[in-house]
C-alpha cells in the first residue's frame, strides 16, 4: 500500500465544481485584484479568528514580514524566536533589518518561555512564537514576559489555523499574527496566499500600505507613486481569496478528518514513541503529526520501503543555516538539536483513509516488534 505524506488532489466532485464556479465568476466580473471576494474573505477571516481586522496578502512569508514591519520592527532591533521552524520565520525578521535571537524549545517543539527570559536585552523589541504542527505555544507565559519587558508579541501562526485554547484562536493572542494559506496548509488556497490579523487599526493601515508597495492608492488613478514606505508588492489575488472562501466553508470537516486520524495515532503509538502533550482546553490545529522516537533514521527507511512517505523537520536548525552562522561556535539549543535527530512526521491529511492510517500504525508497530 502507498500512503502519500500529503495529497493535494480535489477528489470531492461537488467541491471541485464549486471551485470552478468561483473561478468562472471572477472571469466574468474581471476584478482579478481587490475584488469583492477578497474583501469578503478578509471580513470572514477576522470573524473566524475573533479579531477586528484581517488583511490578505501574497503568501505566509509576506504575512509575517508585513506584520513585523507594521509593528515597527526595524534595523537594530532584536526579535526572539525559535530555531525549530522553517527558515522564513528568521528570514522575515532579518528582512526588516532586525536580528533574530534563537532560544531553545521544550519537548513539545515549541519555544521555551523560560529560555526567552534569559535572552532579553535592551535591544529586544519582540517575541515571535511559532505554533509548531498546530500545537499552541504557552501564550499566557509568553505574554506575561512580554508585558513585563514592554515587548511586542507577533505570532507566526502559519501552521495553526484551527488551533485554539479555551476558545481563543491562534492569532488572537498577540499584537499581530501571520497565517500561511499555501496548498499544504489545513485552510489552503491553490497557490501562495497568506493573511495578517490584528485588533489594531493602526496596524491594519500599515499592513495595507506595505502590501501595496508602500503606497496609498489614488481613487482618481493619477498619483500612483504616492509612496510612504519602501516596500514591495505583497497583494493577494481575488482568485485565491475566492478559493479560500470556499475552503473556509468546509474547514470543520477537514479538521475533523485530520483529528480522527491523529487520535488513532495517539491511541496506537503512544507506548512506542513520544507524542507531544497538549494542554487542557486546547484544540490542536493538526497541520502535521510529529513524534520523537528511537532509531528514527532506521524507522524512516523501513517505512519508505513499505510505501509510506515521511518527512524530517527542520534540518538544519535555522540557527545552523549558513546565513545565520557567524562563527564556529554553535548556539546552545540542546533540546532543539536532540529533537532534530529523533523526530519524524508521518502522513496526516484529509484525503487519507482510515485503512491507510491503520496501515501506517501496523508498520510502525512491526518495526518496533509489537
Amino acid at each position: 500500500m502507498h500512503v502519500a505524506y500529503l495529497d493535494l488532489r480535489v477528489n470531492d466532485t461537488k467541491h471541485r465544481q464549486a471551485l470552478l464556479e468561483c473561478f468562472s465568476k471572477i472571469l466574468q466580473h474581471g476584478l482579478i485584484l481587490e475584488g469583492p471576494e477578497q474583501l469578503e474573505f478578509e471580513q470572514k477571516l477576522a470573524e473566524e479568528i475573533g479579531v477586528n481586522y484581517a488583511v490578505g496578502c501574497g503568501s505566509g512569508s509576506s504575512a509575517l514580514y508585513l506584520a513585523l514591519k507594521a509593528c515597527g520592527i526595524k534595523y537594530g532591533d532584536e526579535v526572539i524566536t525559535t530555531p525549530y521552524t522553517w527558515i522564513i520565520t528568521a528570514n522575515a525578521i532579518s528582512a526588516t533589518g532586525a536580528t533574530p535571537v534563537f532560544v531553545d524549545v521544550k519537548d513539545d517543539y515549541n519555544i521555551d518561555p523560560d529560555e526567552i527570559k534569559k535572552h532579553i536585552t535592551t535591544n529586544t523589541k519582540a517575541i515571535v512564537p511559532v505554533h509548531i504542527a498546530g500545537h499552541l505555544c504557552e501564550m499566557a507565559k509568553i505574554n506575561q514576559i512580554a508585558d513585563k519587558h514592554n515587548l511586542l508579541v507577533i505570532e507566526d501562526a502559519a501552521q495553526a489555523f484551527c488551533s485554539s485554547l479555551n476558545g481563543t484562536r491562534a492569532g488572537a493572542f498577540s499584537t499581530a499574527a501571520a497565517f500561511s494559506m499555501n496548498p499544504m496548509k489545513i485552510l489552503h488556497a491553490y497557490g501562495e496566499s497568506g493573511a495578517i490579523v490584528s485588533n489594531s487599526k493602526e496596524i491594519l493601515h500599515n499592513v495595507k500600505q506595505l502590501r501595496h508597495a508602500g503606497t496609498i492608492p489614488d481613487p482618481d488613478k493619477i498619483s500612483i507613486n504616492l509612496c510612504f514606505d519602501i516596500s514591495l508588492n505583497h497583494k493577494m489575488d481575488t482568485i485565491q481569496a475566492a478559493f479560500l472562501l470556499e475552503n473556509l466553508k468546509r474547514i470543520n470537516s477537514v479538521w475533523k478528518k485530520r483529528e480522527e486520524i491523529a487520535k488513532l495515532y495517539d491511541r496506537e503509538l503512544s507506548e512506542l514513541v513520544t507524542i507531544p502533550e497538549i494542554a487542557n482546553g486546547e484544540i490542536h490545529g493538526r497541520y502535521m503529526y510529529l513524534f520523537s522516537c528511537r532509531k528514527r533514521n532506521e524507522l524512516r527507511l523501513f517505512l519508505e520501503k513499505k510505501g509510506i512517505e515521511t518527512k524530517i523537520f527542520y534540518s538544519p536548525l535555522v540557527c545552523d543555516a549558513d546565513v545565520y552562522t557567524t562563527n564556529k561556535k554553535k548556539i546552545p539549543v540542546a533540546n532543539a538539536r536532540r529533537l532534530l535527530q529523533q523526530t519524524i512526521s508521518i502522513p496526516l491529511h484529509e484525503n487519507m483513509s482510515i485503512q491507510q492510517a491503520n496501515y501506517v500504525v501496523s508498520q510502525i508497530k512491526k518495526f518496533y516488534g509489537k
